[in-house]
């Protein structure tokens, strides 16, 4: 049974990998100009020795406006294709295909730690993150959103093994994770509640101090350099990235909509005849997406962009955030009606968004949301308390776009641990023999710490009188 299980986990990884390969050989997405934005921007400033910068809100230099390590990967692909060519593209998008695959694989992980005993589960997750569009069509992009989920469900995943072994090695990699998540995306950094939740569901309050301990030490340890790095650049301390405020101006300003996108009508224009074949209906998404742009084309005058680059780079998005405010105290009730439209864009359609209003996406959006939310309601009640880390993760990203600003990329990290919620339903069917439920794996496990420190330091690790 194990052996088959094994193979079964090994064809879900590869059939991700081809799938997402036939993807962008189909669409060919490399193909498309002005696909890289600001993270291709920085990629060729980095190979031209100019350093980690771009040209933002009127001024060019070293910047923050984006995390280290996603521009850091696509100029590796610059460096073997050439700045921003269709082969460097085609590069970049193989290994993100092959990126799928490792993703199918920490789901597969999550799951087992998750519902140790019932493979059902995580095979039933792994098919539907090999195969949901959303998570396919991600790895044809130069965008942030699959590298996230991946270290995203990682993070998780040896959060759980943490508090499953009580291993500091397992902590050390378990902050690793949450390092190089919060330098991908750090907004994603909000797991950390969750990642320590996880921790203590396997050991108890007290015994996972030490093990939280370390595991905080490590992620600060991780994002140390980088911080430093920003606050020699500009002169003060940022996390990250210095474009909060710049967000929230974004997604809250006058002539938002609650995202960065610019309603036009002749984005519906653009979609309107997207000709036969998918290669097709993905050229005519790209094009009305560029005719979309962002909101800062008609939200920002020259005189703006003028004064704007007088400016340190975190002081110009400080000026956002306080025009945004502003604007917002003049239309009482504005910002509470935003936030309601972009929980909505969340949780199903974002209108602005070109591609979401696709029947293809939304077809798939619903369903793995209507699959997640049954899987929720037949998992066992035990299976639903070991999910409470994800769920917590997802509700408190879905809470700062709700309170910030949205797009349809944001919900992409989300996605894989909706998979998991999916297939949660799947634990009523099977198990491994010899660990029979989760609670007797979990029971197991305390037995076998009881033989090994013994019943009153148990008692102490656990927090138990």
């Amino acid at each position: 049974m194990e052996r088959t299980e094994r193979k079964l986990q090994w064809g879900l990884i590869v059939l991700a990998i081809a799938v997402r390969i036939a993807a962008l050989l189909v669409l060919q997405s490399h193909r498309v100009p002005h696909s890289t934005y600001e993270h291709g921007a920085i990629a060729a400033n980095l190979l031209a020795g100019r350093g980690f910068s771009v040209r933002f809100l009127g001024a060019e230099g070293p910047t923050s406006q984006q995390a280290p390590l996603y521009p850091v990967v696509v100029a590796a692909a610059y460096r073997l294709g050439g700045i921003e060519t269709p082969r460097a593209l085609l590069i970049l998008e193989l290994g993100q295909g092959l990126l799928g695959g490792l993703l199918v694989a920490a789901v597969l992980w999550l799951a087992r730690e998750i519902a140790p005993g019932r493979p059902w589960v995580g095979l039933v997750a792994g098919m539907l993150t090999a195969l949901h569009p959303t998570l396919v069509y991600a790895a044809t992009h130069v965008q942030v959103a699959l590298l996230a989920a991946t270290l995203l469900t990682t993070t998780l995943a040896a959060a759980f093994r943490t508090g499953r072994t009580g291993r500091l090695r397992d902590a050390v990699q378990t902050g690793c994770a949450l390092a190089a998540l919060a330098l991908t995306d750090p907004i994603l950094a909000l797991v950390a509640p969750a990642a320590a939740w996880a921790v203590v569901l396997g050991r108890g309050p007290r015994g996972a101090l030490r093990l939280l301990g370390v595991t905080a030490l490590t992620a600060v340890l991780g994002v140390t350099p980088w911080m430093v790095r920003n606050a020699a650049v500009h002169g003060e301390l940022v996390f990250v990235k210095s474009t909060f405020g710049y967000a929230f101006w974004q997604g809250n300003c006058a002539l938002s909509a609650g995202t960065d996108k610019v309603v036009r009508d002749s984005v519906e224009r653009a979609l309107e005849r997207p000709g036969a074949g998918l290669r097709a209906l993905n050229a005519s998404l790209w094009a009305a997406r560029h005719e979309a742009g962002y909101l800062d084309d008609v939200a920002l005058t020259p005189d703006d962009y003028r004064s704007l680059a007088q400016v340190s780079e975190p002081e110009r998005s400080r000026r956002l955030f306080r025009r945004a405010v502003r604007e917002l105290r003049d239309e009482p009730g504005r910002y509470a009606r935003l936030c309601l439209r972009r929980l909505r864009y969340f949780v199903f359609f974002d209108e602005t968004n070109p591609k979401t209003r696709n029947i293809l996406y939304r077809a798939s959006h619903l369903g793995l949301t209507l699959l997640a939310a049954a899987g929720l309601a037949l998992a066992p009640a035990s299976l639903r308390w070991r999910l409470g880390p994800s769920l917590l993760t997802a509700g408190l990203i879905a809470l700062f776009h709700t309170l910030t600003i949205v797009s349809a990329r944001f919900h992409i990290p989300l996605e894989p641990l909706m998979a998991v919620w999916a297939a949660a339903g799947a634990a009523r069917f099977g198990s491994t023999a010899g660990a029979g439920n989760v609670e007797g794996v979990l029971l197991n496990a305390r037995l076998h710490r009881i033989r090994r420190h013994g019943l009153p330091a148990y008692r102490a690790a656990s927090g138990q009188v």
